[in-house]
C-alpha cells in the first residue's frame, strides 16, 4: 500500500480542517470537565473518531526528514514516535468513557482525562506543514496562528478564573428593600433595617463561562472595569489574578506589537509593487512623460502584476541550479512548445537546450513586438495573446498563442518585411539570433524543419504580396476609369 504524499491535497485539505476540530475538540473538553458536565455522547465520539483518523493518516503519511523524503514504514513510524505519536494517541483514548465505566472520581484520573488537550501544541506543526503545502505568505499563517493561540488563552485563562470561584454562580436581579424604622419600641432611635432581601438568579454554566471570559478579556487586554473582581479574602483569587494580568501585558505586548508587521509583511510582493509604483510615477513625473504614454506605462506595470504578482522567471530561475531551472521551464512551456511548428519531431535533449536560452517579455495592447524595415536580431514565440501582422499599414493576418513569428529575418539576414502589433496583452518569449544559429548547427531535424518552414513561408509571402499588387494595380485601374479627364 503505497503510503500518502506528506505535501499533497489529501494532508493540505485534512490539516484544513484538524485545525479547527481540534480546537473544538480541546475547547470543549475542557469547559464540560471544569462544569463537570463531561460525558461520552455523540459528539465526543465524533471527535474521538477524527482523532483516530488524524493518527492513522500520519501513520500512512510520507515525511521529509533533513531533506529527504521518507517512504518506508519503518522509518515513518520512527519519525513520527519522535514527534507527535504520543499526543495523537492520547487525544485518540476515549478517557471520558473509560472514566464512565470505570467511575473515575480522584484526582489523578481527573488528570488523565486532561491527557488529550497536548494535542492541542500540535497545532503549530500543522499550520507550518500548511503553509508549503498551500503555499500561502507566510505572514498569513503567523496570523492564523496568532488567532489560534489568542483563543486558546482566553479560554484557558478564563476557565482558571471559574476554577478558583472568580466567576459569580447567581446575580442580583431586584436589590434589597431598606426602611427607617424605630430601634425598639421605646422609639427613641431610628435606624435602617431591611425590610426585603435582594432577589437573585441561580447561572448556569454557560452564563458562569460567560463571565469568565469576559473578565479574562477586560484582565488580559489591562481595561479592567472593576465590575469583576478578586474577592479580597480568596488568596488563590489574588494570586491568580496578579498571573493573569502580568500574561495579559505580555500577549497583549506581543500581539498589538506583531499586528502591524504581519498586516505590513502579509503580502510582501504587492507591498514592493506598491513602492515600485510610487517610483515610476515620480520619474514620469519629473521626466514630464505624455499622459498617453503614463497610461501605457502604468497598464503595462498592472499587467505584470496580475499575470505574475510582479516576479519573473528570471528572478526565480537564476537562483536555482541550471539544471533544476530547466526542468521548470519545460514543465512550464512544454504545451506552448509542443504547438510550435519549428519544434515538432525534434528530440527532447533539443527542447530542454532551448528553453535555456529562452527569455520572457510581455507587451500591452498596440505595443509593436516587430517594425518594418528593421533589422531582426531575434525571433518569438507567443506564449499568450494575439498579434496583427501588418505590411504598408495594412493588417494581412492575425496569430494566436503558440506562433512563432520574426524568424524569416534571421534566416535571410535581409529587413523585416513586416510589423506585428499586440493586439490584446502577450507573453512571449525571445530567442536572439546566436541561439537560433547555434541549434541551427547542432540539430539537423530543428535546422532542416526551419528550411522547410521558411522556404514554404517564403513562397506564401510572395503570393500575398504579388495578390496585394494585383488589387492595387486594379483599384488604381479601376480609379482611371472612373476618372477620364485624369487620362487626358
Amino acid at each position: 500500500m503505497p503510503l500518502i504524499r506528506h505535501n499533497g491535497k489529501i494532508r493540505g485539505r485534512w490539516g484544513l480542517f484538524l485545525v479547527p476540530a481540534n480546537l473544538i475538540f480541546g475547547t470543549t473538553l475542557s469547559y464540560k470537565l471544569c462544569a463537570g458536565t463531561s460525558t461520552a455522547d455523540l459528539f465526543y465520539w465524533i471527535m474521538i473518531s477524527i482523532m483516530i483518523l488524524d493518527l492513522v493518516l500520519d501513520l500512512c503519511s510520507t515525511r521529509k526528514h533533513r531533506m529527504e523524503i521518507v517512504k518506508d514504514w519503518r522509518s515513518v513510524l520512527k519519525l513520527y514516535y519522535k514527534g507527535w505519536m504520543i499526543p495523537d494517541i492520547l487525544a485518540a483514548i476515549p478517557f471520558e468513557y473509560l472514566a464512565e465505566v470505570f467511575q473515575w472520581e480522584s484526582g489523578w484520573t481527573m488528570a488523565l482525562r486532561l491527557l488529550p488537550l497536548t494535542k492541542t501544541f500540535k497545532v503549530s506543526a500543522v499550520l507550518a506543514d500548511l503553509q508549503v503545502i498551500l503555499q500561502l505568505p507566510r505572514a498569513v499563517m503567523q496570523m492564523m496562528s496568532l488567532g489560534y493561540w489568542a483563543i486558546q488563552v482566553i479560554h484557558g485563562l478564563a476557565l482558571c478564573w471559574w476554577v478558583v470561584g472568580g466567576s459569580p454562580d447567581s446575580i442580583d436581579t431586584a436589590p434589597a428593600k431598606v426602611a427607617w424604622a424605630w430601634e425598639d419600641d421605646t422609639k427613641t432611635q431610628l435606624v435602617q433595617k431591611t425590610i426585603a432581601e435582594p432577589e437573585t438568579r441561580k447561572l448556569d454554566n454557560g452564563e458562569i463561562y460567560l463571565r469568565a471570559v469576559y473578565w479574562t478579556v477586560t484582565t488580559v487586554t489591562t481595561i479592567g472595569y472593576g465590575d469583576y473582581s478578586p474577592s479580597k479574602d480568596n488568596n488563590w483569587q489574588i494570586i491568580f489574578t496578579i498571573i493573569a494580568q502580568v500574561a495579559g501585558v505580555s500577549f497583549y505586548g506581543y500581539i498589538v506589537g506583531n499586528i502591524p508587521v504581519l498586516i505590513a509583511n502579509r503580502d510582501a510582493a504587492r507591498a514592493a509593487f506598491d513602492s515600485r509604483n510610487e517610483i515610476i510615477g515620480e520619474f514620469m513625473r519629473v521626466k514630464q512623460l505624455p499622459l498617453a504614454m503614463q497610461d501605457r506605462v502604468r497598464d503595462y506595470y498592472q499587467y505584470m502584476w496580475e499575470s505574475r504578482k510582479n516576479v519573473s522567471d528570471t528572478e526565480v530561475l537564476g537562483t536555482l541550479p541550471h539544471a533544476l531551472s530547466v526542468d521548470v521551464l519545460v514543465f512550464l512551456n512544454n504545451d506552448i512548445l509542443q504547438k510550435v511548428e519549428f519544434f515538432k519531431g525534434v528530440k527532447e535533449i533539443f527542447i530542454r537546450e532551448v528553453v535555456g536560452m529562452l527569455r520572457t517579455e510581455a507587451y500591452i495592447p498596440g505595443d509593436y513586438l516587430i517594425r518594418e524595415g528593421e533589422f531582426g536580431t531575434c525571433m518569438y514565440f507567443l506564449t499568450n495573446g494575439s498579434v496583427d501582422i501588418i505590411v504598408n499599414g495594412n493588417r494581412v493576418a492575425g496569430l494566436g498563442t503558440g506562433s512563432p513569428f520574426g524568424e524569416m529575418a534571421l534566416v535571410s539576414g535581409e529587413k523585416r518585411n513586416a510589423s506585428v502589433q499586440a493586439t490584446t496583452y502577450c507573453d512571449v518569449y525571445v530567442l536572439e539570433r546566436s541561439g537560433f544559429d547555434q541549434l541551427r548547427s547542432r540539430y539537423e531535424d530543428f535546422d532542416k524543419n526551419v528550411v522547410e518552414i521558411t522556404e514554404r513561408r517564403a513562397a506564401a509571402n510572395r503570393k500575398a504580396k504579388e495578390e496585394r499588387d494585383q488589387a492595387a494595380a486594379a483599384k488604381a485601374a479601376e480609379s482611371n476609369d472612373s476618372n477620364p479627364s485624369s487620362n487626358a
